[in-house]
């Protein structure tokens, strides 16, 4: 046999010829006939062939058996024993094996295409010895083919896997090498491989795809750098997901097609690899090793190409089954002597995660950091690609426009980093913009006409099988006027394409970050400025008797509101400090309502419930290892889902010291980082801290004689004082503004009486029954919770007893009758809820 063609064979397909040989020596067969390659292939542990094989359950015991009988009798009793040669029909097989290899194009001649030989040579004595084991051959030859077509043909592979037949899950602990490498690509390539499993990002097609790189000149230098020297030279590109790592990469393909490089790089190939494509279909063993290993072979004898592997991170692990390597382990040595230049590009959390723990991987590699480019770069970015995005949806994009989505998304998508948010605001408001155009009715009338030419198509035929061909000819005829017109609205649609649909306005780019952010499109755009002149008012209706603190508060939203707050830090931080029932709650449920426009922009916590240091996993998560890890917590949560919104700590003075640090990072920094390591920003959120620290304070004085606002005002500095020896003083120091709120007068009980009866009558109208209250009454009912340690929710509890229940009774004894009048008087020292016509006296809540 040709010394040259036996190099071509696997080791498994040797190991399965050298078996034959001894088999048939040791029955003294004179020829090695095609059944004794069969029970070889069986036993030929690992091979594809014997994987093949054992699925239709053939024993190796039995099928010896048989071979003995059958080499028994077609030998001479008194043949002298010699070695054996190859039978004809063996032969056959082989050559066929051979021919196979060759039209899958694969490098190397393995157990396989041994396999689909000897079926294909067969002359009926092997179907008849497997038949006599119940063996479906038309069914072995369908998996043969399937496994020759998915593991080699890469054009075909997709269709390959889909045609497969259906095999049972292999065993865990069988082995599943592989001796074949798909090698086919394009017809008569030379990189077969590298064809279909890589992008080249220097090819005329992509590169009409790729925007232009503005910027990154440094970034690009340190790559041509690294790639031009002998050994390791591989850049691995670091940095947030975002800022333009691939875009690096696109930029380098740009210039070495313009020739903007030194010679070192001149003419080269920027290969992108889908790494994911390389590991699909492949069903044994080895066959993700085998693809690899030709890529690797065709880059080195290939100097001109250079291997681009995006998330390269991916490449540990990948292709990994017990037993065999992964695609780090096998590109590590190609890499640390240069005989592959690669560049590799991942975020650094990916980064620490997979790589820099291979040490040996790690220093294959050298590092180039990828920063974040500031607002000023991301908005030459923008200006640079603006133009592919005008082209892409038919739009103009003012230069205005460009500017808010730097602005924009710098402040409402702080998570996220440039210019990857920037373009993204910008593409879909482009996208918007012309959704809103809408060509729908072009697009309908052109697949009515391309409707009607189909069926004048078919009516035309079915007039000439009918043989009636006058009525064909007017078909034909209303066919042709039909290309005609479609051909006339194809030209109007295109030249229609060619004018702009729309523009991409500053107003297109807010209702974007207002869709994406849940923000009002008011609020972002400052439309309802006016509106904060009186925010103060809006709030006193709802908090009643701290008009100081309500407009301090509208104070410091104004000026949040208008972009003077510090922009790494909540919009607006408070601590409102005062005795129970005099509004603090409720100013934070105000300011959500009133400022954020949603009741439900509430984030409220109680801190009573952590009063213990461990607590602090319920708002940040459980630590990795403990139990409850990855699964939800109550602030950061609520606060990415929700990120504009009101944080109310309430009665912080519960918590746990370890507790409130975290709210250092918070108010100073403006973001927390989560026990998954995630960051949380806090920017656009108003930070409330309540506390009822030193409310004792407002019950022993001042009482007597004196200005009780002289005295009022002592207090609310002792308070401030106490607040620095209660809490941290860093703690204090962080927050914006502390607001001292102080108990409520007996003018503002009687208002705040008067509006929760109006709110109940509110209730009972929808019942059809007014609720009518007397002055006296009302007066009355505030006297009752008139003390410094009582407030409004002594007002609400005394509007119950006294309302409340006696409406409820009189409702339920009334029965079918219907009540229509109820009136609360005072009667005596105390209050009596009458059913009765209401007196011109009374007042109506």
């Amino acid at each position: 046999m040709d010394p040259e063609l036996l190099e071509k064979f696997t080791s498994h397909l040797k190991s399965v010829l050298v078996r034959a040989y001894n088999l048939a020596h040791e029955l003294s067969a004179e020829t090695i006939g095609i059944d004794h390659m069969l029970w070889s292939l069986l036993t030929e542990r690992g091979s594809i062939g014997a994987e093949i094989l054992g699925r239709v359950k053939l024993s190796p015991e039995v099928l010896r058996e048989r071979i003995a009988a059958r080499t028994a009798a077609a030998t001479a009793p008194d043949a002298k024993p010699a070695p054996p040669q190859l039978g004809e029909e063996t032969k056959r097989a082989i050559e066929k094996a051979v021919h196979t290899a060759n039209q899958h194009e694969h490098k190397y001649v393995g157990t396989e295409h041994l396999l689909h030989g000897m079926l294909a040579s067969d002359d009926g004595s092997l179907g008849e010895l497997l038949g006599s084991q119940q063996v479906d051959v038309e069914a072995l030859k369908s998996q043969i083919a399937t496994v020759l077509n998915s593991t080699s043909k890469f054009p075909e592979l997709a269709e390959g896997l889909t045609q497969a037949v259906e095999r049972p899950r292999p065993r865990e602990d069988e082995p599943r090498p592989a001796e074949t490498v798909p090698g086919r690509g394009k017809k008569g390539s030379k990189t077969p491989a590298l064809d279909y499993f890589t992008v080249d990002l220097t090819g005329p097609d992509v590169q009409k795809r790729i925007d232009p790189v503005v910027g990154r000149e440094t970034e690009i230098q340190r790559v041509v750098e690294i790639l031009s020297r002998r050994t390791k030279n591989n850049p691995l590109l670091l940095g947030e997901p975002g800022v333009g790592k691939t875009a690096i990469v696109e930029g380098l393909a740009r210039r070495i097609v313009a020739g903007d490089v030194p010679d070192a790089l001149r003419k080269k190939r920027v290969l992108a690899l889908d790494l994911a494509l390389v590991v699909a279909g492949t069903m044994y063993r080895g066959e993700f090793e085998g693809r690899l290993k030709q890529i690797i072979d065709e880059v080195k004898t290939h100097p001109e190409i250079i291997l681009f592997l995006d998330e390269v991170h991916t490449i540990t692990g990948a292709g990994s089954a017990s037993g065999s390597l992964d695609a780090a382990n096998i590109l590590k040595p190609s890499l640390a002597r240069g005989d592959i230049r690669c560049i590799g590009a991942t975020t650094f959390q990916e980064y620490k995660k997979h790589i820099e723990n291979d040490a040996a991987l790690d220093r294959r590699f050298q590092q180039i950091d990828v920063r974040e480019p500031s607002p000023e770069e991301t908005r030459a970015i923008l200006a640079g690609v603006k133009g592919n995005y005008e082209k892409f949806h038919n739009v103009k994009i003012q230069e205005a426009a460009c500017a808010d989505a730097v602005m924009l998304a710098e402040r409402y998508l702080p998570e996220r980093h440039f210019p990857d948010k920037a373009l993204d605001l910008l593409d879909e408001a482009a996208a918007a913009v012309k959704v809103r155009a809408g060509s729908e009715p072009q697009q309908q009338e052109l697949r009515a006409l391309e409707a009607a030419i189909d069926q004048a198509s078919k009516r035309k035929q079915d007039a000439v099988a009918a043989e009636k061909y006058v009525e064909a000819l007017e078909w034909k005829e209303r066919e042709n006027r039909l290309r005609a017109k479609l051909a006339d609205a194809q030209e109007h649609h295109a030249r229609r394409n060619r004018t702009p649909v729309g523009t991409v306005t500053r107003a297109d780019i807010v209702a974007v970050v207002s869709r994406i952010t849940g923000i009002p499109v008011p609020d972002l755009t400052l439309a309802d400025a006016a509106g904060l002149l009186t925010l103060e008012d809006d709030l006193g209706q709802r908090v009643v008797g701290q008009a100081p603190v309500l407009a301090g508060v509208a104070e410091a939203i104004r000026r949040a509101r208008a972009g003077l707050a510090h922009p790494g830090r909540p919009l607006a931080s408070f601590l409102f400090m005062g005795p129970s029932g005099v509004g603090k709650t409720e100013l934070a449920k105000a300011l959500a309502e009133t400022v954020f426009h949603d009741p439900k922009a509430l984030i409220r916590l109680d801190m009573s419930e952590f009063g213990e240091s461990f607590t602090v996993s319920k708002l940040l998560g459980a630590p990795a290892g403990y139990v409850g890890y990855r699964e939800g917590n109550k602030l950061t949560d609520a606060v990415k889902r929700r990120p504009y919104s009101v944080v109310l700590f309430d009665e912080v003075e519960k918590a746990h010291p370890d507790v409130l640090n975290l709210l250092l990072q918070i108010l100073d920094e403006g973001q927390v980082t989560d026990a998954a390591g995630k960051t949380v920003s806090f920017r656009q959120t108003i930070v409330v801290l309540t506390s009822n620290v030193g409310h004792e304070r407002w019950l022993r004085g001042p009482f007597g004689f004196g200005d009780p606002a002289v005295g009022g005002a002592q207090i609310e500095d002792d308070l401030r004082r106490e607040a620095l020896t209660h809490f941290r003083p860093e703690l204090v120091n962080r927050i914006d503004r502390v607001f001292v709120f102080r108990p409520l007068s007996s003018e503002h009980l009687t208002a705040i009486a008067d509006k929760e009866i109006r709110t109940l009558a509110a209730r009972l109208e929808a019942k059809r029954v007014a609720l009518h209250a007397t002055p006296e009454a009302v007066r009355h009912l505030a006297g009752l919770a008139d003390a410094p340690e009582k407030g409004a929710r002594a007002v609400r509890a005394l509007v119950q007893e006294h309302v409340e229940g006696p409406a409820a009774r009189a409702l339920i004894a009334a029965g079918g009758t219907r009540v229509r009048n109820l009136i609360l008087e005072k009667r005596g020292d105390g209050l009596a809820l009458v059913t009765r016509a209401p007196r011109l006296t009374s007042r109506r809540a």
